[in-house]
């Protein structure tokens, strides 16, 4: 399992895992509705964040898009 969630692709990756897990029976429902529940509300803040860059005619950098910098502790499962 992915330790740091650092940029979308590490959130596909997540995703994806999760795909698998529900079709192998090694998860539960509840669980795979968490993870995407957690991830609309991440990408809905990357989604405000471009919208308030946008009005005020700024090109941002968001480090979760571009690539993302430093570690964040591992995830206890």
């Amino acid at each position: 399992m992915l330790e740091n969630i650092r940029t979308v692709n590490d959130l596909r990756v997540i995703l994806a895992e999760e795909i698998t897990k529900i079709r192998a029976g090694t998860t539960t429902a509840a669980n795979v509705n968490a993870i995407t529940n957690a991830t609309g509300k991440i990408l809905s803040t990357v989604k405000m964040e471009l919208e308030y860059n946008k009005l005020l005619g700024k090109t941002p950098f968001i480090p979760f898009i571009e690539g993302g910098k430093g570690k964040l502790k591992k995830i206890k499962e």
